[in-house]
């Protein structure tokens, strides 16, 4: 059954309880869910008419500019509004408390403040227009903030982006509310205490004061008492223990006798209308009544005192002023607060966020463990058997997940389309994973090609120094080394952006299918491995006769017969081709016109040369007779086969390290291809675009050797 208005209703007053949540999200939440929206206030307050309303506020927050509406319908309402918070007013709702013209808190209670938040699916674009609406909203959120505490608008952007929290006497001095509620006290009649009582009560519980200490170890040594909070009276220097109460006019003196009746007292008869005079209090029931206050003072401060938060004096300033039991909370957290700034419960801000960050880590790594078989991390453990929607719901903060597969799909739409990190999960696993995978995959031409790092989609200079100079003698006169100077050669590369779309099913993810996931990520990672290899072997077989692209240091092409990086006559793989081959290469020179050295470390072939490569690499056979040994099968070179090579060709190349011919190499930041989620939750399913930059090209011929085979 759908919620109502009046739901919000309680003993005539207005409960807003559990969530913050926009109009629309709350047309398909479930009914046991805790939340509340401006049309359900809005409702809600028609139905109580224009008088004055009391509204009962606890709530951790949710989505702000509904919170925002909430507070304007508020602040609007014809009778006025007094919010009492009772629990916590977080985030969006704090917003909704500064609607009120009467704001209050319970001693126990706490608010919060923090700039807005929010997520986007989106390009570089779309989440710098993000960044700058969640300012927009922070600012114009400050100027409520402002006009309610009375302070500046900077001082409460600073409280927001620090995420404060305050206790109600702290929200007291920086104007968020205005008073301590009052609170029920038990219907016990208050006794009544004149100066004669008030001696009694001192004398006997001085005297239980010593007799308890006659049974204890001895007093520690004299502690001063300052008092609990600013302002508060100065409390004398203790020089007894807890329980002895100091006489008011003079604490070093013994308490003055209780003073004489005044004489001719007048009888009862002779003024009837006078209130008949209480029996006075049992002085034992008063002592023992003090002795439980002082004992449940001290349970409370324990702890405190125990962590270096509260001393004997703070505690002995309460003793001492007569603080009740329920009054000393806040008296205590008041004191820990000054001492600590605001907001006192920093750390612990930062400790709830930092579990959170550790259950959401934890349930990424279940999820790539599942998706990857690799045995989980500690934080995953927990996790392993939470499924997708399991995941979704606890990201949601729901208190059970549905078993049906509508309700379960509900969760899932909920989750994608809220502001939820469990979107962020999703994708963050999903990404993990097919980075490792593309990793796994190991195409040919990364064992030929030197990486490098684009900073953008821009043409890239690769400069290739020249040799290093030559050492030339030092003049024996004067000591000076003469300069030498290197030479460059400049090519240009760039990396460009590929895409495709990828859906997830509805099916796939509320049926928890991540054998279905993990093939689909595998595969993606294979094909991009795959798309890589065909563009780099699409730039180098380029060209007349598949002879690569051309260079801008000579004008013609990787492998020519002039660079002597070509083969002037076609050969099969043989020991004499091969000869000329690492000859070739041996004889190298650089820019400067030195001798490279270069070893040939690899021949790359096509499927057509494999088995005639493998016959000259193979190392199992000795040969019968000296001149039959093949002195390529020593393991000095490698075999590349890639089925880009067509027909007879087959290259030999030097280590990438040392003398690469191409490169290769991906956006600046990015290791792998990503997802990007771009339909959080359609009616088929869940749309991901599958992205990649990637970049290749030619920067050098020395390290090539070309032979069109036969």
């Amino acid at each position: 059954m759908k919620r109502k208005g009046a739901d919000l209703i309680i003993g005539g007053e207005l409960v807003l309880s559990g969530y913050v949540m926009s109009d629309d999200a709350a047309d398909w939440s479930w009914e046991e869910e805790a939340f509340f929206s401006p049309a359900l206030v809005r409702d809600a307050l028609l139905a109580m008419g224009e008088g004055r309303v009391t509204v009962r506020l606890n709530s951790a927050g949710g989505d702000p500019i509904s919170g925002e509406a909430i507070r304007a319908t508020l602040a609007n309402h014809p009778g006025g509004v007094r919010i009492v918070v009772e629990g916590q007013a977080s985030s969006a709702a704090s917003l909704i408390l500064m609607g009120a013209a009467e704001r209050e808190m319970t001693t126990g209670s706490f608010i919060m403040l923090h700039n807005p938040r929010g997520y986007v699916y989106e390009g570089a674009e779309g989440m710098r227009a993000q960044a700058d609406f969640l300012d927009m909203l922070a600012r114009v959120y400050a100027q409520v903030y402002a006009d309610r505490s009375g302070q500046g608008v900077d001082a409460v952007l600073a409280i927001m982006a620090a995420e404060t929290f305050y206790t109600a006497e702290a929200a007291i001095a920086a104007g968020f509310i205005d008073a301590l509620a009052e609170e029920a006290q038990p219907a016990t009649p208050a006794p009544i205490i004149n100066d004669s009582l008030r001696a009694r009560m001192r004398r006997e519980v001085n005297a239980y004061g010593a007799l308890m200490r006659a049974h204890a170890p001895g007093p520690g040594p004299a502690l001063s008492r300052d008092p609990a909070v600013p302002g508060g009276t100065p409390a004398p220097v203790a020089a007894t223990m807890e329980l002895d109460m100091p006489n008011e006019t003079n604490p070093t003196t013994p308490p003055n006798p209780a003073p004489s009746p005044a004489p001719n007292p007048v009888p009862a008869a002779a003024n009837p209308a006078a209130a008949p005079v209480p029996p006075a209090p049992d002085p034992q029931a008063v002592a023992m009544q003090e002795r439980s206050r002082i004992r449940m003072l001290r349970d409370m401060a324990t702890p405190f005192m125990a962590a270096g938060r509260l001393t004997e004096a703070d505690l002995n300033a309460l003793i001492d002023d007569g603080t009740s039991a329920e009054m000393a909370g806040s008296r205590f957290m008041a004191t820990m607060a000054g001492r600590e700034g605001v907001p006192a419960p920093r750390a612990l801000s930062e400790r709830g966020r930092d579990e959170t960050e550790t259950r959401r880590l934890g349930m990424e790594g279940a999820l790539i463990a599942r998706l990857s078989g690799r045995a989980p991390e500690d934080v995953a453990r927990p996790y392993m058997d939470f499924s997708i929607v399991d995941m979704a719901a606890e990201r949601m903060g729901a208190r059970r997940v549905p078993g049906n597969f509508a309700a379960r799909e509900e969760m899932l739409r909920m989750a994608f389309q809220s502001t939820s990190d469990f979107p962020v999960l999703l994708e963050g696993a999903m990404n993990r994973s097919l980075a490792a995978r593309y990793q796994q995959a190991q195409p040919t031409y990364r064992r030929l090609a030197r990486q490098r790092s684009y900073q953008d989609f821009r043409d890239h200079s690769t400069v290739r120094m020249g040799d290093f100079p030559d050492l030339q003698p030092v003049s024996p006169e004067g000591g000076e080394l003469k300069g030498g100077s290197f030479s460059e050669s400049k090519e240009k590369t760039s990396v460009k952006a590929y895409g495709v779309k990828v859906l997830f099913t509805r099916q796939l993810l509320v049926n928890d299918s991540l054998d279905g996931i993990m093939q689909v990520l595998n595969d993606r990672g294979d094909a991009v491995a795959r798309f890589e290899d065909r563009i780099f072997y699409e730039m180098m077989l380029s060209g007349a006769n598949g002879d690569g692209p051309g260079l801008n240091e000579t004008g013609r092409q990787v492998f020519n017969t002039t660079d002597g990086t070509k083969a002037g006559t076609a050969a099969a793989i043989n020991v004499t081709s091969l000869s000329a081959a690492r000859a070739a290469l041996r004889k190298r020179k650089g820019l400067d016109g030195a001798e490279l050295e270069l070893t040939p470390q690899i021949l790359l072939v096509g499927p057509d040369k494999e088995t005639e490569a493998q016959q000259y690499l193979y190392k199992g056979i000795m040969p019968a007779q000296a001149g039959s040994v093949n002195v390529f099968n020593d393991g000095s070179l490698s075999l590349g086969v890639t089925a880009k090579i067509t027909g007879n060709a087959w290259y030999v190349f030097a280590s990438p390290a040392s003398a690469p011919c191409f490169e290769w190499g991906l956006l600046d930041g990015y290791s792998a291809p990503r997802f990007r989620m771009e339909d959080p939750f359609g009616v088929q399913g869940t749309r991901f675009s599958l992205e990649h930059d990637f970049g290749c090209g030619a920067i050098d011929f020395r390290g090539g050797y070309k032979n069109a085979g036969a």
